[in-house]
């Protein structure tokens, strides 16, 4: 009987890993695409007013490179100085 129920408890271990691992892959690629799009946007954002501005714009390698705080701060200080909602 011990190794019925070591069989019962190591399939019940692997099924639940499994449910695991795909809910937590589905979570983490939802949030990793959310941060993307918001990255992206912001990216945007951040050329659309250097352009407003006459300013140079940043290079896409350069706004990709920086987090999504760093283009939340520069987007929000690029609005600032058109009198805009940062967004």
């Amino acid at each position: 009987m011990p190794n019925c129920l070591e069989a019962l408890f190591a399939r019940g271990f692997e099924k639940g890993f499994q449910q695991g691992f795909e809910q937590g892959f589905e979570q983490g690629f939802q949030q990793g695409f959310q941060q993307g799009f918001e990255q992206a946007r912001l990216a945007g954002r951040i050329r659309a007013l250097q352009q407003v501005l006459n300013q140079p714009t940043m290079p896409p390698r350069e706004l990709a490179s920086k987090s999504l705080i760093e283009l939340q701060a520069q987007a929000a200080e690029l609005a600032s100085l058109l009198n805009l909602d940062p967004q």
